[in-house]
């Protein structure tokens, strides 16, 4: 299939908090928004990527009943490729197969254009000139640039403020969103991305790196999510584990998840075809 026909949003993980930030956008879009000046490019979780990078995540997904009880399982494993990165966005492959009740579905490969402040592909972009402001992440006061935007289109509008350091991982320390009807009368969902913890120690596929905590919780009038991340820059994509719970308006837990990284590297793969099969042996501890 021809890439421009594969072009389309990839829908978050149940979820928004599996690509969070990450994994999740597309690119900007028409004059007006050309004009505008983007985030640096290395404040993106795929930025400072030459193409070719890439990283294969498991997650899995279990789904609870009115009794509290697991009425159903499902383990994905997704991959995702950078395939080009200029000075307003990256370009993004993704392969996701699912395993549900013993079988598993191949889903069709998606290609995904990411701007640096996470718009979606369609959406008219308007930014503020940032401000100077500050972010209290463990009793320390980091300075940093605060910037407002709004994207919209069709189906509405959405306006973040992100806080964020150009010296301080993992960059984006803190993020606001809210999203509203087409009118501005309705709030359709509200996001609030935190890093909680900086220079935690990880290991990451035997390797010991440093990582930031990361909180984010999504309220809809259906739902809230709330997922805990281990971020590091070092790693294409910048997420390698979160743990994730979805509650309804009750209160009632509906839906849990755990991702973690099977494997990565920072340039194209040659001994692999397909999400499932590996060739390559496991990546052996430093």
């Amino acid at each position: 299939m021809h890439p421009a026909n594969m072009a389309r949003r990839a829908s978050l993980p149940t979820a928004a908090p599996l690509f969070m930030g990450l994994l999740i956008m597309a690119c900007l879009s028409g004059p007006a928004a050309a004009e505008e000046t983007p985030l640096p490019k290395q404040l993106h979780p795929w930025g400072s990527f030459e193409p070719g990078a890439w990283k294969l995540v498991r997650v899995v997904t279990e789904t609870f009943g009115e009794k509290g009880t697991v009425t159903g399982t499902s383990i994905s494993e997704s991959k995702t490729t950078l395939l080009d990165v200029d000075n307003l966005s990256v370009t993004l492959g993704m392969e996701v197969s699912v395993e549900v009740a013993g079988k598993r579905f191949d889903t069709e490969p998606q290609i995904v254009k990411q701007g640096f402040h996470g718009e979606q592909q369609t959406a008219a972009l308007k930014l503020k000139e940032p401000a100077s402001g500050d972010v209290v992440i463990e009793d320390r006061k980091i300075p940093c640039q605060v910037q407002e935007i709004e994207t919209s289109n069709a189906n509405g509008k959405t306006v973040t403020t992100i806080y964020y350091s150009t010296s301080v991982p993992p960059y984006i320390l803190k993020r606001e969103s809210v999203a509203s009807d087409p009118e501005g009368k309705n709030i359709l969902s509200q996001t609030d991305v935190s890093v909680q913890a900086l220079d935690m120690p990880y290991k990451i596929l035997g390797c010991l790196r440093s990582s930031a905590h990361v909180k984010t919780v999504q309220t809809t009038p259906k739902s809230k999510i709330v997922t805990l991340a281990i971020v590091c820059p070092e790693i294409p994509g910048g997420i390698v584990s979160h743990t994730s719970k979805e509650l309804d308006p009750a209160g009632r837990l509906v839906r849990r998840s755990t991702l973690e990284l099977v494997d990565f590297g920072a340039e194209p793969e040659k001994d692999r075809s397909g999400v499932f099969t590996r060739k390559r042996p496991p990546r052996r501890a430093k």
